[in-house]
């Protein structure tokens, strides 16, 4: 919102009371003032719409943003913070336009705020994705700002409902009957859903109870299965629908001569088939469980039983998720006790340059990591370091499905430095001072890793790693960043873990100002937007993912801000700041080839909703099998007088976006190479175009018939 002081007022926060030729708004508590006085007078505008329609009701020509007469924009502030408030001087009255963006926050599910004319920012209806059909279950999913929808499956076995889809599950109530399982002997069921009970040929479980377990006396690795078998055994950890599960039963027994430790690694070739290992003293008796091992949604885990004594039998739960072949290895180990360095107390020494292995099977989770990868429990270390020295700590997996997550902590080692998961790059902490220091090791799944750290001679840290000494990034400019050598130091919970670099960016006045990172297409990165302090209080707003991400904020107030660059591998990186003074957004309420909008050549700020329309053109990156025409769309017209580089960003949609360019004198034009781009993640479409001069279309549309409300930022910049 535009401020300054205020002779004269044409709206006011609370609604307005015509009231003897006088407007009389009453402030509200929110947002009016503090000052004790509750009612601000309004000079009367003899000439307005409302008085002219009569018993309060608004003209055709109404126009509830058009305020009070006004000679500068000082005049015109209407103490509502969302709007966009400024003296029209083409009818020398303020305009008070509604701002959209200024009210939305940075969640999608609870629907998109709205600025209200006098009212200021209210909650949208929230977006419940409900599509009407009974054989869905929708939901809002925050991460991807998207609808989910699956088809209903009420018992959980993977095979749709028969009311939904007929001749597939012939039982809802019962997970282990569906099309998708085998049939089982001799359990009068139809397990397989064709109608026929216990027809040949059939399964019969193998080892699926403790009177048939598979007998297991030396160290080897077994192919079972787990087909036929039902779940028999209740286990302090299994897999995400145990209801649809089974499990198979190994009493492995530890041979003459000295105790050994019991592990037993179990895993299935499908990733999305979930596995878990219990290992119990006594056969089905979940009291006397002595370890569980599971990661979720993992298809890999191991349990342990620590030193069995010779001659005694443990026994192993393999459950999987759903009925396949599982291969089972069972390892007999020289008796250990549980790892002392559990936790912070008693951190295990390891000397530099040396690598050594972590084992994670049994450890507990004690430490919180802003690395959310971490899975499992972690063990911590311990290093000294005789003088200052940059330190880098290398990992990585020697058994099993996950990567390590190392995490360098403070002296007190309940705050953590540094974070990160995967080999590639390590843990950099540089200039650390002499003294002893502690590192925690987990995975995202249970492994066994190497992990070494190495030290070199201190460096300064470059101006970029700090956000106190950042160096400037001037407006409208792109600039390279090399991430490599770059520690994970900007703590702003954008992209944790990932290398990162800083730069300063100042703003004279309020501006509408959009950041972009580039990144190689093989990794991940993020872009940030934050205060000058750069912690997690200051982040304003984060984008990660694939390339490119954006940061989009409108009216961002005169003051010094940083913009923040990451990526997963510390690679070549590109950071562009893209700022204009605050423009008013301009809303299109329809358009096509007869009364297209016009985009002026200095670009600016559009809204619209292409609910209920009608979808005129078809676009070359849509959703296959399209009918003609597409989604309902928007069309609009962008005259250049000479060649530009023309930025169009559509952040804030609701729909998934679907944006296409097009040139050539006679609408609808052609569609330029490169120039359509489906807005499929949540930063919607995108695209950065050098223009040549001529007349352009731009197609605001929907992929695979989406349409709702739109944004569409456009910035026009020399080529």
């Amino acid at each position: 919102m535009e401020s300054g002081s205020t002779s004269l007022r044409s709206l006011v926060c609370g609604g307005a009371l015509a009231l003897a030729g006088l407007a009389v708004a009453s402030a509200s508590s929110a947002g009016c003032g503090s000052d004790g006085k509750d009612f601000f007078v309004v000079q009367y505008d003899g000439g307005s719409d409302v008085e002219e329609a009569g018993a309060g009701e608004a003209g055709p020509d109404f126009d509830p943003t058009l305020g009070g007469p006004c000679t500068d924009d000082s005049q015109c502030d209407d103490l509502v913070p969302c709007t966009f408030d400024r003296c029209d001087a083409t009818v020398s009255r303020c305009r008070n336009t509604p701002d959209d963006t200024q009210c939305a926050d940075s969640e999608y599910c609870n629907g998109q705020e709205k600025c209200v004319l006098r009212l200021g920012c209210v909650a949208g209806p929230v977006v419940t994705c409900q599509d009407g059909n009974v054989c869905t279950i929708d939901r809002c999913v925050e991460e991807t700002r998207s609808c989910e929808r699956t088809v209903r499956d009420s018992d959980g076995d993977g095979d749709p409902d028969d009311h939904c889809v007929p001749n597939r599950d012939c039982d809802d109530t019962d997970p282990t009957v569906s099309s998708l399982h085998v049939e089982i002997c001799d359990n009068f069921k139809d397990d397989n859903c064709d109608g026929r009970v216990d027809e040949q040929p059939c399964s019969v479980a193998a080892n699926d109870e403790c009177g048939t377990a598979l007998a297991v006396t030396a160290p080897g690795t077994f192919l079972l299965d787990t087909t036929a078998a039902k779940k028999d055994y209740a286990t302090t950890c299994t897999v995400t629908n145990p209801a649809a599960s089974r499990d198979i039963v190994l009493a492995i027994t530890v041979p003459d001569g000295d105790a050994k430790d019991v592990l037993v690694r179990a895993r299935t070739s499908a990733p999305a088939n979930e596995v878990a290992v219990a290992i119990q003293a006594t056969c089905g008796q979940a009291a006397s469980e002595l370890h569980c091992g599971r990661t979720a949604l993992a298809s890999d885990a191991r349990s342990i039983a620590r030193g069995v004594a010779a001659g005694a039998t443990v026994y192993a739960i393999v459950t999987t998720q759903a009925e396949s072949p599982v291969d089972v290895s069972v390892d007999m180990l020289p008796a250990t006790t549980q790892p002392a360095n559990e936790s912070c107390a008693a951190p295990a020494p390891v000397p530099l340059e040396t690598a050594f292995t972590v084992s994670l099977v049994d450890a507990t989770r004690d430490l919180a990591s802003a690395c959310e990868q971490a899975k499992t429990g972690e063990l911590t270390y311990a290093f000294t370091l005789a003088e200052p020295r940059d330190v880098r700590i290398f990992a990585s997996t020697l058994l099993g499905s996950g990567t390590p997550v190392v995490s360098m902590r403070a002296p007190a080692c309940a705050d953590e430095l540094r974070c990160r998961a995967g080999s590639t790059p390590p843990v950099f902490a540089r200039n650390l001072p002499a003294g002893t220091h502690v590192f925690s090791v987990a995975g995202t799944t249970q492994i066994d890793a190497s992990v070494v750290v190495r030290t070199s001679a201190p460096t300064p840290a470059p101006p970029n790693q700090s956000c106190a000494t950042a160096p400037d990034i001037a407006p409208n400019t792109t600039i390279a960043v090399d991430l490599a050598g770059q520690e994970d130091a900007i703590k702003n919970g954008c992209l944790a873990g990932g290398p990162n670099a800083a730069y300063k960016l100042d703003l004279a006045a309020p501006s509408d100002v959009l950041l972009v990172g580039r990144f190689p297409t093989t990794e991940i990165g993020a872009v940030s937007l934050n205060l000058a302090a750069c912690g997690t209080a200051d982040l304003l707003q984060c984008a990660a993912g694939a390339t490119p991400q954006r940061v989009s904020r409108r009216n961002l107030g005169a003051g010094s801000y940083r913009a923040v660059i990451a990526d997963e591998k510390g690679l070549s990186t590109e950071l562009t700041a893209l700022v204009r003074p605050t423009v008013p957004p301009t809303t299109v309420t329809s358009g096509d080839c007869v009364a297209p909008r016009t985009i002026p050549e200095t670009g600016g700020f559009f809204t619209g909703d292409t609910t209920g329309g009608t979808g005129s053109f078809s676009a070359g990156c849509d959703s296959p099998g399209q009918p003609i025409g597409g989604a309902p769309d928007h069309l609009m017209r962008l005259v250049l007088t000479q060649p530009r580089r023309v930025v169009f960003d559509m952040s804030g949609s609701t729909n998934t976006t679907l944006l296409a360019v097009r040139s050539g004198a006679a609408c609808p034009g052609v569609e330029v190479p490169n120039g359509c781009n489906a807005g499929l993640g949540p930063n919607r479409s995108f695209l950065d175009l050098t223009l040549a001069a001529g007349t352009y279309w731009v197609q605001i549309d929907g992929y695979a018939g989406s349409a709702g409300p739109w944004n569409l930022d456009v910035r026009v910049l020399p080529p």
